[in-house]
């Protein structure tokens, strides 16, 4: 079929289009108005040292120091998968971990390493208040966790953990990318919608 036999199709059934497209971005709205209220919350976590080595030894170095942080960036990163570690978080921020299931608990947080020295950490909660309690918890248990590993090592420097304040947003959409969103969608779902009723005849 060319393109005028298309219009011709679209024009015989042009109140199922109208009625698909509203009901979809109507319904998209509804959905979007009646959604509850989450907080996007980020905490950046800064790797340190205690103290600083004084030696001339080359295994000393930057350049040594440097891989050993980016090392322990992993672990970090890898200790916010762990369930027992998400676990002691949610507990300390007062929040019962046994309604979650292993694979919840192991995907709480998005944890990404930006470089050897920082970690960057992403979750969602229903108000700031538990963003915050969380964010508190979360220094609170990595930083012990360091420490067991301190005591472990015999050297004059080993990792600290510094955090900077959480950033705590509401978590929202614009009305406008909503209405262009959900409006394309109901084209979409009309274009093809009108075919099969097309087919069918």
């Amino acid at each position: 079929m060319d393109l005028k036999e298309y219009l011709k199709i679209f024009k015989k059934h042009i109140g199922v289009v109208i009625i698909t497209v509203v009901a979809i971005v109507a319904g998209t709205f509804v959905y979007f108005a009646t959604k509850p209220i989450s907080y996007d919350n980020s905490l950046a976590l800064n790797i340190t040292r205690t103290g600083e080595q004084k030696t001339d030894a080359y295994r000393y170095d930057d350049y040594y120091r440097l891989q050993a942080d980016d090392q322990f960036a992993d672990t970090v990163v890898e200790w916010l998968k762990d369930p027992r570690t998400v676990a002691n978080i949610y507990a300390d921020a007062g929040i019962d971990a046994s309604k979650f299931s292993m694979r919840q608990l192991s995907g709480s947080f998005d944890a990404e390493k930006l470089s050897s020295q920082i970690v960057s950490i992403s979750f969602s909660t229903p108000n700031a208040s538990q963003g915050r309690k969380i964010s508190d918890a979360i220094v609170k248990e990595i930083s012990k966790n360091t420490d067991m590993l301190n005591q472990s090592q015999n050297e004059e420097s080993w990792f600290k953990i510094v955090a900077q304040d959480p950033v705590i947003v509401q978590w929202r959409i614009g009305p406008l990318i909503i209405f262009a969103a959900s409006f394309l969608a109901g084209l979409f779902v009309a274009f093809w919608l009108v075919l099969i009723i097309h087919y069918l005849e």
